[in-house]
């Protein structure tokens, strides 16, 4: 058959070492004009290193069970502290749950003993700040007093893990989004200035269609804002209810599939460099496990070994749950609010038994130990209240 006139014929081999001897030539004469031009782009800042992958709940300290939730869990398991937000929409502090500030946490709930003993087990403590109540970002008017107010708690509590909880309010305004992007971005500045690490996790509502567009806002402006992001987790099954005869977990398996798809977009789009494993290795996982007050679904035992056969298949690198104060056997007659429990259970922390599988670094990454100058607990005997710092 005869080919198409618009192939055109092959050179000779002659003609093909004139043409190399003279893109050579050319390449030597104009010097760093010839570098390859995926050289000369300008590269978005990358990704924290891939860490350790790591399960670990949300504790509610402002909750019932928070005692028992945070001495209770596996020597593996991480905890992450829920949730620091500002006291009112103008009071740039730092308060549990709108409703204790950080001293009065220490005398009420005996929260800076509580969270030295765990960390003097072996096990990282992250600390979330956002959530349902007032966001610090949009309470705080400067980026300066933002960063004041985050330090404020992770020096106090000797964190270097911090998790960026933002729902539907928050996403919704851009200029906080700024704010709190340059506010951590100095953050880790501080950190690395003296040696250290601050790894960061941002927690986005996800649904079938994946991440919002205020979601996928706050992770362009992180990044642009030159944060090294340590991953996205996306909480699932909270803001949309499962298509007809689909399951709690086949649910969540679909928004994360949605959100790898997005997240694989954005990053190819912002030219950041993606670690072994590709976008996977940078995601986290959160259901809300049992019976949500006001929805009809349940995310069972059998959603929580689904969504964990998924994350081990994938390697995600973290999973979550709301919350260990739900990880409770309780009678279907009692209220599964907030400060309530998943439901009927074989046992307490049945959900963490099964999303825990696969999963048991300590930290992530390693600086997020606690360093050696953590105050000792005092002992068991003497179990006094935490004087303030």
């Amino acid at each position: 058959m005869t080919a198409p006139s618009s192939v055109a014929p092959a050179l000779p081999r002659r003609g093909w070492t004139v043409l190399t001897g003279a893109l050579v030539a050319l390449t030597v004469a104009l010097g760093v004009v010839a570098v390859p031009w995926f050289l000369m782009q300008e590269r978005a800042v990358p990704l924290a290193p891939a860490g350790a992958r790591w399960f670990g709940s949300y504790v509610d300290v402002t909750q019932g069970q928070a005692a028992s939730a945070l001495a209770g869990g596996s020597p593996s398991d991480a905890v992450v502290l829920a949730f620091v937000g500002a006291p009112s929409a103008n009071a740039c502090s730092a308060s549990w749950g709108g409703a204790y500030s950080l001293a009065d946490a220490a005398r009420a709930l005996d929260l800076d003993h509580r969270i030295a003993r765990v960390q003097q087990s072996g096990r990282m403590v992250a600390v979330s700040f956002g959530g349902t109540g007032i966001e610090l970002a949009g309470a705080c008017a400067s980026v300066g007093d933002l960063a004041s107010a985050y330090a404020s708690v992770l020096d106090r509590y000797a964190v270097t893990t911090m998790d960026l909880d933002l729902g539907a309010r928050s996403l919704d305004d851009p200029a906080a989004g700024d704010r709190r992007a340059q506010a951590v971005a100095q953050l880790q500045a501080n950190h690395r200035a003296r040696g250290a690490q601050l790894a960061v996790w941002l927690t986005l509502p996800a649904g079938r269609s994946g991440l919002s567009t205020g979601g996928l806002r706050s992770i362009r402006q992180l990044q642009q804002a030159g944060v090294r992001l340590s991953g996205i987790n996306a909480m699932t099954g909270r803001d949309e209810a499962p298509q007809d005869g689909q399951s709690r977990g086949a649910a969540a398996i679909a928004a994360l599939t949605a959100v790898h798809d997005q997240l694989g977009r954005l990053y190819d789009e912002l030219n950041v460099d993606l670690p072994v494993g590709g976008v996977w290795a940078i995601m986290g996982a959160t259901p809300t496990i049992g019976r949500v007050e006001g929805e009809d679904g349940v995310f069972a035992l059998d959603d929580a070994a689904a969504l964990s056969t998924f994350a081990q298949k994938q390697r995600l690198a973290r999973l979550s749950m709301w919350s260990t104060n739900r990880d409770l056997s309780c009678t279907p007659a009692t209220d599964p609010g907030a400060g309530g429990c998943a439901g009927a259970l074989p046992q307490d922390d049945a959900f963490a038994a099964v999303l825990r599988r696969g999963l048991g670094a300590t930290t992530d990454p390693p600086a997020s130990a606690p360093p050696a100058t953590t105050a000792p607990a005092p002992p068991a005997s003497t179990p006094a209240p935490s004087p303030d710092p």
